[in-house]
This record gives C-alpha cells, sequence and structure tokens, in this order.
C-alpha cells in the first residue's frame, strides 16, 4: 500500500542525504508505527472501520481517537442496539443509555474513524525528522570544553502521537 506521505512532500520540508527508497522507507516505518498504535487512516471513500476493545465497567467508553460513526458495540460477546447508547465522536466517547446505566466488562467498539490523513502527514513528516536528527548519545561532555545534550526521543515521539489520539499509546 502507499504511503500517505510521498517522499517528494517529504523532501520539500525536510533536507537529507537520504536517498528516495531509504527516505520511503522510513516514511513507511513511521506510518506503519502510528497505525499499529492508533488504528488505520480513514480513506477518501470513508469505508476504513477500527474495532477497539475498550474496558468497561462505567457509563462511558473512550476509543483513541475522534470517530464519525459507531458502526456496532459488542458488550461481553453481545451485540448492544444502536438505541442502548449515545456516540460523541468528537470526543472519541460512547455513553451507555439509559442514563446512569454501565456497560459490561468487555466492549469491542466498531468505529469509522474522522479523516485525519493531514494531521497524519504533519506527525509524520515531525517523526521523520526527528528520526533523521537522533543520535546514539543522550549526552556528552568532552573536557569541559564541549557540550551536547539531546532530547528525549522517546518523550518526543509519544507527543507526536498524543496528538494524533485521545489516550496514552
Amino acid at each position: 500500500m502507499a504511503n500517505l506521505l510521498s517522499t517528494a512532500e517529504c523532501r520539500s520540508l525536510i533536507t537529507s542525504s537520504k536517498t528516495d527508497a531509504e527516505l520511503d522507507a522510513m516514511i513507511a516505518m513511521v506510518e506503519t508505527m502510528i497505525s499499529n498504535k492508533i488504528g488505520a487512516a480513514q480513506d477518501e471513500s470513508g469505508t476504513v472501520t477500527i474495532s477497539e476493545t475498550v474496558d468497561g465497567g462505567d457509563e462511558h467508553l473512550f476509543v483513541k481517537v475522534a470517530f464519525s460513526e459507531v458502526v456496532s458495540i459488542t458488550e461481553d460477546g453481545t451485540a448492544v442496539d444502536s438505541d442502548d447508547y449515545r456516540a460523541w465522536g468528537k470526543s472519541g466517547m460512547v455513553e451507555r443509555l439509559p442514563e446512569g446505566e454501565e456497560w459490561g466488562d468487555v466492549c469491542v467498539v466498531t468505529y469509522k474513524p474522522v479523516d485525519q490523513r493531514t494531521e497524519r502527514k504533519v506527525a509524520t513528516i515531525n517523526l521523520v525528522r526527528l528520526m533523521l536528527e537522533r543520535t546514539a548519545m543522550v549526552s556528552e561532555n568532552v573536557a569541559g570544553e564541549y557540550s551536547s545534550t539531546a532530547p528525549d526521543w522517546d518523550k518526543a515521539i509519544k507527543r507526536e502521537l498524543k496528538n494524533l489520539c485521545f489516550l496514552e499509546v
């Protein structure tokens, strides 16, 4: 499958000595990481669905990303009628109805994520840039004359992914 972000788009914003093939491989790796953490990106026809297993036991379920539509919900293995919940797509929340009712222990929410392709491209560019700048050292001090400290790379990656979803990834 083709990357959301093309090599040419990436190269127009990032200066790198990497070949197109190497840059394309980095883009593919970053996009795969994003999809593995928060699910597939929506397509132009709006047919992509994500099934997410969520712990219940409360009045609300929260999925990782904003959605345009809930396709189905199962609660402890049983299908839930659409009249028995209210979906709040912008917040990624599904409320159990009637009010005050709680969800079962394990729920599977299948939904259509909102189209975040533009935001994913931005995140991919930022993460590719981060990968290109990343060094093996955290800090270095040479004879007290030179000092260098690298940022917390894992924290930077998590921050970028957090911009795409509601929950910790």
